[in-house]
């Protein structure tokens, strides 16, 4: 019995453990981005708490002399149809798609291929393909839509998933 409680314990703090390392790799993730990141440090804007702009502007170093900033005098800027508002939402993307092609007819592939490479250009197709690059919802209905629009009713297969910002 006494192992038994050892072990619940264990696995209590090993929970919180994982629960404090999300938190601290979400600041560190913003934190590292807020150094090359448009950041936006408009208060009075009606969208930043749901702005990741917004978000990762509160992790950047005050002590710099400068940043990579939104415009806050642009009147496009800073309201309920701000242009350069981000989502902070966290979504499902994809990573890699080795293994799409691998029940699809040759002519079909072909043209899947030569369609997708045209819509993303061929370096960053190939960083999706090898999973270098992660796929966007965005993206993702791409692919579905040309898969769709070649006749191909398979499934989509990617490699893997990750769950994270759309920067």
């Amino acid at each position: 019995m006494v192992v038994s409680h050892k072990f619940r314990t264990f696995v209590t703090m090993k929970a919180t453990d994982q629960i404090k390392s999300a938190a601290e790799l979400q600041e560190e993730a913003f934190k590292e981005k807020a150094k090359s990141y448009l950041v936006c440090f408009t208060e009075d804007c009606p969208l930043h708490d749901q702005c990741l702009r917004w978000l990762v502007g509160r992790y950047a170093d005050r002590r710099l002399p400068a940043f990579n900033a939104v415009n806050p005098l642009n009147p496009h800027n800073g309201g309920e149809q701000c242009e350069m508002f981000r989502p902070s939402q966290r979504v499902v993307m994809k990573r890699g798609f080795t293994n799409m092609y691998h029940e699809m007819p040759g002519y079909v592939e072909h043209r899947i291929r030569r369609d997708l490479i045209a819509a993303f250009g061929r370096k960053q197709y190939f960083q999706m393909r090898k999973g270098d690059r992660l796929v966007t919802p965005d993206q993702q209905q791409t692919i579905l839509v040309t898969c769709r629009h070649h006749g191909w009713q398979g499934p989509i297969i990617y490699d893997g998933e990750q769950e994270g910002w759309v920067w």
